[in-house]
């Protein structure tokens, strides 16, 4: 089995935090050097892809990769320099602008811009498309078919306390409480301390339960049969089905949520010109497809999708039915007074 790293996956901080300095500084000295600094999550990008880009240009890709995207957001918002090109999920996208972040995708800049499906153009968290999307999902429960009698058909069976100390939780605070949010049908948007209360002791009351929480490691336990349940994302679970054929992934009844992750440029890129050929580039029809055979993330490139492999474009828990996914729902974006009240609450759920 391998050392399973997944899309919301990362080698340890401690690891790669000493060398993020020297990352930098080869960045600083690379100003004048054909190269494009790319941030973004482990294990989300083909097997090829940056290494055809430079076949094919003479441009060479420096990888970096995140744990999470909050603290990537943290890091970029508290100076962190010297990355031209990086991956941003759709409701941080207003974060960045607010902040004046990342540079828009210049109008016109992009031949293969078109080449996007048109409900991913525009979207509502960024209508003057200052970004580039990426790939796509959805959040679901994994499981083990081998060890249940039946599918999990709802997010109530994360609670279910037959199923103690075999159940993982994503390590996320977007994903877990927004889950509690739709058992308790409360709306995102709420800014109400009583409905914080009522979320936090919903997940304070599964903790018992919870093996782990783990947006990486948990794919290895999956793999292995030591749990049984887990909150996943889509593409994650089907990387780890290669090597367990007994998982599978269900969307739960009360609904779930689609996320869209995007291109975005850094502001004081001192790569520009190279950045856009990078994500031009990755808008081409085969490199879409090969990075969404790769991954095994939907794409939300209609040309690439006839050459996606033909067991993903058949397969409806990646490619969910026109009538599932007009019941998907897109994360709300948070402002700073509605992510704090976030944050506290998911802070005091892990410590509790």
């Amino acid at each position: 089995m391998s050392d399973r790293l997944s899309r919301r996956g990362f080698l340890k901080a401690a690891v790669l935090a000493p060398l993020l300095p020297a990352f930098l500084a080869a960045c600083r000295r690379a100003d004048n050097a054909k190269v494009v600094n790319f941030f973004n999550w482990s294990n989300y990008i083909g097997k090829d892809t940056l290494a055809d880009f430079k076949k094919k240009t003479g441009v060479e890709v420096r990888y970096d990769l995140f744990a999470d995207e909050e603290e990537m957001f943290a890091k970029i918002r508290a100076g962190a320099r010297g990355y031209d090109l990086i991956v941003v999920g759709d409701y941080l996208i207003p974060r960045f602008q607010s902040l004046n972040l990342i540079d828009p995708v210049p109008s016109g800049a992009l031949k293969n811009m078109g080449n996007l499906y048109a409900r991913y153009r525009r979207p509502s968290y960024d209508p003057a498309e200052t970004t580039v999307p990426y790939l796509w999902g959805t959040t679901g429960i994994a499981y083990n078919k081998k060890k249940l009698k039946s599918p999990p058909t709802s997010w109530w069976d994360l609670w279910d306390p037959k199923y103690k100390d075999r159940v993982s939780m994503l390590d996320n605070v977007r994903d877990c409480i927004s889950v509690a949010m739709q058992l308790l049908k409360i709306p995102q948007t709420t800014r109400d301390p009583q409905d914080f209360q009522k979320i936090r002791e919903l997940l304070v009351k599964q903790k018992p339960l919870v093996k782990q929480y783990s947006s990486s490691s948990y794919l290895n336990s999956l793999v292995a049969g030591e749990i049984d349940l887990a909150m996943t994302w889509s593409g994650d679970l089907f990387q780890a089905a290669r090597d367990n054929p007994d998982l599978d992934y269900v969307l739960p009844k009360e609904g779930t949520y689609m996320w869209v992750d995007c291109l975005a440029m850094l502001r004081g890129s001192r790569h520009r010109e190279d950045t856009l050929r990078l994500i031009d580039f990755l808008l081409e029809p085969e490199v879409g497809a090969s990075i969404a055979n790769f991954v095994r993330y939907p794409s939300p490139n209609e040309k690439a999708y006839p050459l996606v492999d033909a067991s993903l474009r058949k397969d409806p828990r990646v490619y969910p039915t026109p009538a599932v996914l007009k019941t998907l729902s897109l994360h709300h974006t948070l402002d700073s007074e509605q992510s704090e009240l976030w944050n506290q609450t998911w802070a005091d759920v892990k410590v509790a």
